[in-house]
């Protein structure tokens, strides 16, 4: 059973990577104690859980403000992303199992259902747990808690650029090229396909960023 702070941080969390809590947006914590019910020193607690997510800042007795990143920043983020996710593709080509490409497998037909009845939370749920079976597999730990970091700042732009039209298909068919490749056990097309799946999210929020950003 859940914790009442593990309860308020991630009701805190999903709305803020969902949108519903805006970027430079202050949350008080007497309206949150109110909205989630639990304590005000839990929302306390809850709020030093994301500030180490670095999702949200505070300051002193001003409270807490949800993070917010510029374009340039978001960009940058996804540049050391292309290069950890490559490296970390790489090599769970060499160290993936039948049993994980089967696990992959499944993921990307659920996937599929989910894209084409616009289902996009679902989507993006399948689309981490693809990625954490390439993490797992890869035994690049260091370069993993790298990415989790960056993902944490990155989710809420990942889950909006599925709105833009085509986006949804084209990024289907980059995890198919992924697990042909894996299932290979290609490193070198693996890591070519994963950085090209990673470039083009950045260049949907670059293009998109009117939509993505507000």
């Amino acid at each position: 059973m859940k914790g009442a702070n593990e309860i308020a941080y991630n009701y805190i969390k999903s709305r803020i990577l969902d949108g519903t809590y805006l970027p430079a947006q202050r949350l008080l914590e007497a309206q949150l104690s109110q909205e989630i019910g639990v304590s005000r020193n839990t929302i306390k607690k809850a709020l030093l859980m994301l500030q180490q997510d670095k999702l949200v800042f505070l300051e002193g007795n001003k409270g807490a403000t949800i993070f917010s990143l510029s374009i340039e920043e978001v960009l940058e983020y996804y540049e050391v992303r292309e290069a950890l996710e490559m490296i970390i593709a790489s090599h769970a080509a060499e160290q993936i199992g039948g049993s994980e490409i089967l696990e992959l497998k499944k993921l990307v037909e659920k996937m599929t259902r989910n894209m084409k009845e616009l289902q996009f939370e679902e989507y993006s749920k399948g689309n981490r747990e693809f990625h954490k079976i390439i993490y797992d597999v890869s035994k690049k730990p260091v370069a993993v808690n790298m990415i989790v970091g960056i993902r944490s700042q990155l989710n809420r732009f990942m889950i909006r650029t599925m709105l833009v039209p085509g986006r949804a298909e084209e990024s289907i068919q980059e995890h198919r090229d992924i697990l042909q490749a894996l299932e290979q056990h290609d490193s070198k097309t693996a890591q070519e396909k994963m950085g090209l799946h990673v470039r083009h999210v950045a260049e949907t929020i670059k293009k998109h960023h009117g939509l993505l950003f507000h």
